[in-house]
């Protein structure tokens, strides 16, 4: 499955002027990495236009420019994370890297590739991007496209390690599916026993990825 096509053009985005010049795209980029940075700390709600004006070291009337309002800019946020996302997980999860690769291995690399995800510069993006899925259920499509992306890569790294495995695709949508719900979790709720930088979590991650996909489903 190629990363091409999984989205459309960045021009698309509605609300979002396309960059015709080279100047206009270093404007977009800086109210980009702005944008990044600010909702590492701030949430999305609170975010105010000067303050993001200043961060992006441009003015309010920079970003209307580009930007029709917030929520077209924080579309365009959340498609430019979506498809860095997506070169990371081609990069991480490369079948022909991983084509000698054990199934255990595989699993490390899965999930060394999420807490990439979830713990990375777009990490406050991806908080919002989960936050508003319920006040915005058409924001749902573009990241369950990711997901399906997901499935089907990890799905190609295993198979040939359970030939014949009818149940496989199941016990990997359902791996996948605990994967996301476990760093979705950390990431809204500060207050857990596991954070993403501790590497117990990382351990008992992978070993309860391992064998879900492995159908052991037995405690780490």
């Amino acid at each position: 499955m190629h990363i091409q096509g999984q989205f459309q053009a960045m021009e698309d985005v509605p609300g979002v002027r396309p960059a015709g010049q080279k100047r206009s795209q270093v404007l977009l980029d800086k109210f980009t990495m702005a944008g990044r940075e600010v909702l590492r700390h701030t949430r999305l709600d609170d975010m105010a236009i000067p303050d993001l004006a200043r961060a992006a070291q441009s003015s309010v009337g920079g970003f209307y420019s580009r930007f029709e309002n917030k929520d077209a800019f924080f579309d365009y946020l959340r498609l430019r994370m979506l498809r860095d996302h997506m070169a990371l997980f081609a990069e991480d999860l490369d079948p022909e890297r991983l084509a000698e690769a054990d199934p255990l291995t595989i699993s490390e690399a899965t999930i060394d590739a999420m807490l990439k995800v979830f713990s990375g510069p777009w990490r406050g993006v991806l908080r919002e991007a989960y936050a508003g899925i319920t006040d915005r259920p058409e924001s749902w499509a573009p990241m369950n496209r990711r997901g399906q992306y997901v499935r089907a890569r990890i799905t190609q790294l295993y198979a040939p390690h359970f030939p014949g495995d009818r149940a496989l695709e199941q016990r990997i949508s359902l791996a996948v599916q605990l994967l996301f719900s476990a760093l979705n979790n950390e990431m809204m709720n500060p207050h857990l026993a596991f954070r993403i930088e501790n590497p117990v979590f990382r351990d008992i991650l992978i070993k309860t990825f391992d064998g879900t996909v492995a159908g052991r489903f037995a405690s780490p």
